[in-house]
């Protein structure tokens, strides 16, 4: 059997919830991390994630950056998305107001996500990475 692909509007629809992203990295010893992150898609069919500067994601993506990620719905019937691709790690570094913008979808309100990514940026520089997606596979559980 196979499943039916996800269509356009199913992944536009998709990307547009408050899913968190899981993507999968490279570490120094050949093993595979998958962290669990909140993203934005982008208009030009990237998408942006922000993290700790000096996270595991950050650092095995700065040596090698093949990557894939996978945004899949929580609840039945399940849809979803796994792109392979390449990411790069980009700044501004500790940007409240871009942090927020991407957040406050998550947490619920802007105010509330601006909060958060001060509390964040306290704990520790903050980075944006960028995944710009080469292939893709959806599936569509929906009847």
């Amino acid at each position: 059997m196979k499943l039916k692909p996800l269509d356009d509007n199913g992944l536009k629809e998709l990307q547009a919830q408050p899913l968190v992203a899981k993507l999968a990295t490279t570490s120094p010893n050949g093993d595979v991390r998958i962290s669990s992150l909140w993203y934005r898609a982008e208009p030009d069919g990237t998408f942006l994630i922000n993290t700790f500067e000096d996270s595991a994601p950050v650092k095995n993506l700065r040596r090698n950056p093949r990557c894939s990620l996978l945004i899949d719905s929580r609840d039945w019937p399940y849809t979803g998305v796994h792109y392979w691709g390449t990411a790069t790690v980009e700044g501004p570094n500790d940007d409240v107001a871009g942090i927020a913008a991407m957040f406050a979808p998550y947490v619920g309100s802007l105010e509330g996500a601006t909060e958060y990514a001060r509390t964040l940026i306290g704990y520790g520089t903050r980075v944006y990475i960028r995944f710009r997606p080469r292939r893709s596979a959806t599936w569509d559980f929906r009847p």
